[in-house]
């Protein structure tokens, strides 16, 4: 598998830092001589094999190898997995991620997979009930002995005394633990661990395609074969894909992850679809042995969310940014990665309905009732002037990706095929001007009457507001796509990741090259190859100013050259020069990077944790931990803490330099 040396260079320190130098090294010498037996990697890293084997078993419990087994010889080839190495520096933001969606039992659960990589189902309930009995235990004997006081909100106090409950908690603690595990592998946080997990795609592939060529001794002729050929394949791929997610499916048909999910209100406000039902305990309890891993790939998806959520705050406003995301959330249930998997999925440009889509009343369903609508949107007096036609026209095709040589094919009357509002009045009654059709949700609000209107219906009008602001929006946030009595709505989620990657590349290079070479990169983006003498009148720029810039960007990586010479002599003067911008080659080179970037903050964190070993040392003590300001000398503590500090900045830093790599490469 071939990786940059920035990239194996960061998988090994990764695995270093969270699992010891034995993992690391031989995740290192699987990156930089491929796949290899027990006795090549005990060859190649002067290590025993004994201990090659334990370091392999470990990687291959946290899933940072695939592995191989020979059918004739019986001898297993490993490999290395750098995606899934990479994916180590993410492990904060996913258990924050899960904390803020899910809750801190479902934080707790996620982060007990994380540290082994895999665990069984029985394994994670015996783990989440032994931490809340001893919780329970210690509280317990506190109260008893008079050590604490607490008042009649805390867990296990019945009636403002200072007596625990003794009978509620081992049938309370089963509930929560299999509501929570069933509702993060319905959703698709964590999947089960199947035989195929330990392949890789290419050895998947291979496998399949031996398979199907059993069956033709004298090999696949023709282009109807072929055809045939690749379309079996992708079946079967499909079908290992629907086995892969079957206790997925049986969780999701159970609980009902849909419009029709009652959601009930926790104790901090929050809304949650966690109380999923017998007969889905009942399925996550028939499956104990199942282990379970987490999926970053959804997990990705979830983060993406999170990002456009962010980008819709800061552009437009809270409270839409709040109804965006509830609107990902519904769509984010029909999405499983964010890039498609090209070797199943066949791109069809022309296939709308394929693509996922929600309703409105999906989204109202799903709305935190706490959500103050009616706030940031503005209103007209009187009957106003906006064309409800033109604002809630439908799209039914995505727009197209921007630097595309595809012209338009359709015509503006195809493109506009109507409006969903089809009752809107323009003499402005009160029950076409909140936007009526019939609908009964109230999302979580008494049905009531201000002035005539239902609360409910208020809402959804509001609600609709705020996604024709974002679907009007130069961003491309939602596209309105669906001409039925509640409107659809859909995510072009590939155009609008382009636009966010044109922004973090603007802010790149203006950061580097200032602005005179931000406008010459945009135009040079915009207008293809532009001649030397051109580009100046263009960016109404003085020619030397302009060859200065170019030739830095160039130097740089950031732009190219192209020479054409008029004559065959290749004189200078007779030579016409192209500049033009490489984007697919600019976005490596920022990744590669930001790569170096990322590994030279560990390098950095380790100098500095070397500097300081002495009082690293003292503050692992076991009789230290937990109470350094009390054990620790002043100026001891005082340079625990500057280490702390210097580890916290270094830290954040990976996590923002992170973000890049998920624009320009994951989202």
């Amino acid at each position: 598998m071939l990786v940059t040396k920035n990239v194996a260079e960061l998988c090994v320190l990764l695995i270093s830092e969270l699992y010891g130098q034995l993992p690391s090294r031989i995740f290192a010498d699987l990156l930089a001589r491929g796949r290899s037996t027990v006795a090549q990697l005990a060859q190649h890293t002067s290590v025993n094999q004994r201990q090659v084997r334990h370091g392999v078993a470990v990687l291959i419990q946290l899933n940072l190898i695939f592995h191989l087994t020979d059918q004739d010889t019986g001898i297993t080839h490993y490999e290395a997995n750098h995606h899934a190495a990479y994916n180590l520096v993410r492990m904060g933001k996913v258990l924050d991620m899960v904390r803020t969606k899910y809750g801190h039992h479902a934080h707790y659960l996620v982060h007990e997979v994380l540290i082994h990589g895999h665990a069984k189902i029985s394994d994670l309930v015996e783990a989440f009930k032994n931490k809340h009995n001893t919780r329970n235990g210690s509280l317990n004997g506190t109260l008893q002995n008079g050590h604490n006081h607490v008042n009649g909100h805390s867990n296990g106090i019945a009636n403002g005394s200072d007596k625990v409950k003794s009978e509620d908690d081992a049938d309370d603690w089963d509930d929560q633990v299999y509501d929570t595990l069933a509702q993060l592998i319905a959703t698709g946080i964590l999947e089960p661990v199947m035989p195929t997990t330990y392949q890789s795609p290419q050895d998947l592939r291979s496998s399949v395609e031996q398979a199907y060529l059993a069956d033709f001794p004298t090999g696949i002729r023709g282009s109807k074969q072929t055809a045939e050929f690749e379309k079996s394949v992708r079946e079967r791929l499909k079908d290992i894909q629907k086995k892969n997610t079957y206790l997925k499916r049986r969780l999701e048909e159970e609980i009902a992850l849909g419009p029709s999910t009652k959601r009930r209100k926790l104790t901090n406000g929050a809304m949650s679809n966690s109380h999923v039902g017998d007969g889905a305990r009942n399925i996550v309890a028939q499956q104990f042995d199942t282990a379970l891993r987490v999926n970053y790939d959804k997990c990705t998806v979830e983060l993406r969310n999170l990002k456009l959520e962010r980008y819709v705050e800061d552009l437009v406003g809270d409270t839409t940014a709040k109804v965006y995301a509830t609107l990902l959330a519904v769509l984010s249930k029909k999405v499983s990665r964010c890039q498609v998997d090209r070797s199943i999925e066949v791109e069809d440009d022309n296939d709308a309905a394929a693509e996922p889509r929600v309703t409105s009343q999906e989204i109202f369903e799903q709305l935190n009732p706490s959500i103050d609508l009616s706030a940031g949107v503005g209103k007209l007096h009187g009957e106003g002037t906006i064309d409800i036609k033109y604002a809630e026209k439908l799209r039914r095709y995505p727009p197209q990706l921007k630097g595309s040589t595809l012209k338009e094919t359709l015509e503006e009357d195809e493109e506009i095929i109507g409006s969903d509002d089809e009752d809107y009045d323009h003499s402005g009654e009160a029950a076409d001007h909140f936007g009526l059709h019939g609908q009964n949700g109230t999302n979580g609000v008494e049905v009531q009457e201000d002035d005539g209107v239902p609360v409910g219906s208020r809402r959804l009008h509001e609600m609709r507001q705020h996604l024709l602001i974002l679907a009007e929006s130069s961003q491309g946030f939602v596209r309105h796509c669906g001409g039925n009595d509640f409107g659809e709505w859909t995510v072009d989620f590939e155009p609008l990741i382009q636009h966010l990657k044109f922004l973090e590349l603007d802010t790149i290079i203006e950061n580097r090259f200032g602005r005179q070479g931000l406008r010459l990169t945009r135009i040079l983006r915009e207008k293809g190859k532009i001649d030397d003498k051109t580009l100046p009148g263009l960016a109404l720029m003085k020619k030397p100013d302009v060859h200065v810039k170019m030739a830095e960007m160039e130097m740089a990586g950031f732009l190219d050259v192209q020479e054409v010479p008029r004559d065959n002599n290749r004189a200078a003067a007779r030579t016409i020069f192209f500049w033009f911008f490489d984007l697919d080659r600019t976005l490596q080179r920022i990744l590669d990077n930001t790569y170096k970037s990322m590994v030279r903050c560990f390098q950095r964190l380790e100098v500095e944790r070397q500097k300081k070993k002495g009082v690293l040392e003292m503050a692992e003590r076991k009789d230290v931990q937990g109470v350094e300001e009390d054990r620790l000398r002043g100026d001891v503590y005082n340079d625990y803490i500057q280490l702390l500090d210097i580890e916290k900045k270094l830290l954040g830093q990976v996590a923002k330099l992170d973000d890049i790599v998920s624009v320009f490469r994951d989202f």
